[in-house]
């Protein structure tokens, strides 16, 4: 069994509802919209939009932060080398190009930050943190958080709506079947909502 193609899905919901809420709608058809595809039609098509919308804003975080780490790798690396040219022993992270994951990344900056707090005061920490890894560290923080945000609100939303593509899809064939039995199967409102076998084997929409 294939990936379900909720794009596709979303399409032909659309259509049903436009077919179930048309002011010259079947009355029966408006009715069977209303009382049996509507609310869990409208769930999907609501969760399908959120995660459209989810993807545009976690591509655009996600590269602001790849844009951030780009420009604070070379800081960074001058930073921490400065940091065990004095203090040998200090406890640093390495590089960030090695942290397996964004909070490993986040936690690199946040551990080399302390470690050069702790040494203010003395001429090279407090170049380190006036200088461009103590200025851009604050800000890269914040671009990495917001992209881990981003895709944790996809998750989510992807979750909810692949929980509501089942109720929907049931509802859906029952209201497809009232629309074949009410225009007939060679009409318009009904060729728009189904889904035709291609010569391939595989399903297509109808006309539409």
């Amino acid at each position: 069994m294939g990936a379900i193609d909720y794009k596709r899905f979303y399409r032909l919901l659309a259509r049903c509802q436009d077919l179930g809420t048309d002011v010259n709608a079947r009355p029966v058809v408006a009715r069977v919209y209303g009382d049996v595809l509507k609310v869990v039609g409208e769930a999907f098509l609501t969760a399908h939009k959120t995660v459209v919308a989810g993807e545009s804003a976690a591509g655009k975080e996600g590269a602001e932060a790849n844009a951030a780490l780009v420009s604070i790798d070379q800081p960074y690396r001058e930073a921490r080398a400065v940091a065990l040219a004095y203090v040998p022993t200090l406890l640093v992270p390495d590089t960030l190009k090695r942290q397996p994951t964004d909070t490993d990344k986040v936690t690199a900056l946040e551990d080399l930050l302390d470690a050069v707090d702790d040494h203010l005061g003395t001429p090279w920490a407090d170049e380190i943190v006036n200088g461009d890894f103590g200025q851009r560290a604050p800000h890269v923080i914040k671009e990495i958080r917001e992209s881990v945000e981003a895709n944790t609100a996809l998750a989510n939303a992807k979750t909810t709506r692949a929980t509501a593509y089942g109720p929907a899809y049931e509802k859906y064939l029952s209201f497809k079947r009232v629309v074949r039995e009410v225009h007939g199967p060679s009409s318009k409102e009904y060729k728009r909502i189904h889904l035709r076998a291609s010569s391939g084997g595989e399903e297509g929409e109808g006309e539409g």
